[in-house]
């Protein structure tokens, strides 16, 4: 893959990336360029366009003129066609038609090899060379024209004079703007015999420096007299060179690829972020697991399974009573979940959580994408936090709401206390009766003779006794160890519900702006490799 070809992948990779985020009339140039490319390429690649360029008087004719051995264009202030380009091709095939494309006139089209024929020039085989219009001239048709024609020249050969090579015009309107086309361009500090050597030295030395600033550092300096042919030499073979090694054309469009990369990165911006980091995430959590009111489920559920486990291991009558006592739970498995059955006893209101957790959503976003430029933070914290947040809380809620917290299962030690538990209360019953019907006389209080007398307490009374005492030890314990599961069970459904939201947090809220994200790297390393 050529290094023009890598270019426009990775431009379009980047712009692809960008979607709807950049205005398309940003990107328009983009495809301009895309279009361009793809044009330049299908005409003739055998030759290399150069177009003199420069400023009223510089003596851009008298070079051209030279360069092409012929009194082509004439040289003044004001030539009869100031509006039209000149142009004078190398080679017998392919010119005309690129020509054409360029939009110079057939009139304005000379062949080197024709019948104007000169021995050929070996150096010079496959040159188009274009004379342009005065960049700086009063009639605003000849600007336009070195606009238009400027944009298919493959190599750039400024021509600057003693007097004016530091002219605003000049450098504002041309060279800085194509600072990203340095490799395609070379400077000639033309009529150097109006100079002293040491004048010229000093005014090549300045012209470097002011170039230097401008970005063209490195770019070929080249100072000529068309009047004594001095320099002419090492411009001819400067151009020669840029013609033998058929970059030239590829340089410039891999330039114009990169100065629309460059345009793009300056409005989309290409800083590093830094992303969503573990403890803003976690952060993140902790907020939903508030909002979302794990610890009062949490607590309900203790709550809960230590009333079931009263109701379930107490004394009987006392078990009864504490089934007339609420359970915040007691609804659930009929269409209610958890966060609803204890919403009563949840310390903020519903809208003011789902507010609460939109802020926290937006505010991990933002630091997650601070040094993004503003249209790609909008975007993001739009995809995350706009129509999205309002997707992140209700999945929240459904994530709580199906979290099966356990409360269905019956521990095995429950239906063993409460068998116990009746069988004590069935003893005292017993013993009750007994020792009633003894004071009626209807039976005897000592089934057998000799029937022991603990304490000098009658059976029936100590029936009584004993199963009232081995109830309050029945009944103590299993509150104790009620409480201990109650714990475990509100711990453990903390444990679920907090899983839960993790999980649907990094479905829902990390998935995403890790896709946003990914869409921003996407879109750097594109504009990066443009650009290099």
């Amino acid at each position: 893959m050529s290094a023009l070809d890598e270019r426009v992948t990775a431009l379009r990779s980047a712009i692809d990336a960008a979607g709807d985020v950049i205005d398309p009339e940003l990107v328009a140039p983009a495809e301009a360029t895309f279009t361009h490319a793809r044009e330049r390429l299908d005409h003739s690649m055998q030759h290399t366009v150069v177009v003199l360029a420069g400023s009223t008087g510089s003596g851009k004719s008298s070079l051209f003129n030279r360069l092409s051995g012929l009194e082509l264009a004439e040289v003044g202030y004001l030539r009869p066609t100031t509006s039209q380009p000149l142009a004078c091709a190398w080679g017998p095939a392919g010119a005309t038609e690129l020509l054409d494309w360029i939009g110079v006139s057939r009139r304005d089209q000379i062949s080197r090899r024709s019948i104007l024929d000169a021995p050929k020039d070996d150096a010079f085989e496959g040159l188009v060379l274009l004379d342009l219009p005065d960049h700086d001239s009063v009639v605003m048709a000849n600007q336009e024209v070195v606009d238009h024609v400027a944009r298919y020249a493959d190599l750039f050969v400024w021509v600057l004079d003693p007097q004016k090579y530091a002219d605003a015009a000049i450098h504002a309107r041309y060279l800085r703007p194509l600072a990203t086309h340095k490799d395609s361009s070379v400077i000639v500090l033309n009529q150097a015999d109006r100079l002293s050597e040491t004048d010229l030295k000093m005014a090549v030395n300045d012209l470097e420096h002011i170039l230097e600033r401008e970005g063209f550092a490195g770019v070929p300096v080249i100072a000529t007299s068309a009047l004594t042919g001095a320099g002419l030499p090492e411009l001819r073979a400067e151009i020669g060179r840029r013609i033998t090694s058929k970059r030239a054309s590829q340089a410039r469009l891999v330039a114009d690829v990169r100065q629309v990369a460059l345009q793009l990165a300056a409005v989309g911006g290409v800083e590093p972020v830094p992303g969503l980091d573990r403890p803003t995430r976690d952060g993140l959590v902790d907020t939903f697991v508030a909002c979302a009111g794990v610890p009062q489920i949490a607590d309900a559920v203790e709550d809960s399974m230590a009333r079931r486990a009263v109701v379930a291991t107490d004394w009987p009558l006392i078990g009864w009573i504490g089934r007339l006592r609420h359970d915040p739970l007691r609804e659930l498995g009929f269409g209610r979940s958890a966060r609803d059955a204890v919403a009563g006893t949840m310390p903020i209101s519903p809208t003011v959580q789902r507010a609460r957790a939109d802020l926290a959503l937006r505010e991990a976003t933002e630091a997650a994408t601070e040094g993004m430029s503003r249209p790609w933070r909008a975007s993001v914290i739009d995809a995350v936090v706009g129509d999205g947040a309002r997707a992140v809380i209700d999945e929240l809620d459904e994530s709580v709401a199906g979290v099966d917290l356990g409360l269905k299962h019956r521990p095995l030690w429950w239906t063993a206390v409460g068998a116990l538990q009746w069988l004590t209360f069935l003893a005292v019953i017993g013993g009750v009766a007994w020792a009633i019907a003894s004071v009626a006389g209807l039976v005897d209080p000592d089934p057998w003779s000799g029937a022991p007398r603990p304490l000098g307490l009658s059976l029936p009374i100590m029936l009584i006794a004993l199963g009232l005492l081995f109830g309050i030890v029945l009944t103590v314990g299993s509150r104790w160890l009620g409480a201990v599961g109650a714990r475990r069970a509100g711990a453990k459904a903390e444990k679920k519900l907090t899983e839960a939201i993790n999980r649907t947090t990094e479905r829902i809220v990390v998935a995403r702006l890790r896709s946003e994200l990914d869409r921003y790297e996407r879109w750097r390393n594109g504009l990066a490799n443009a650009t290099r």
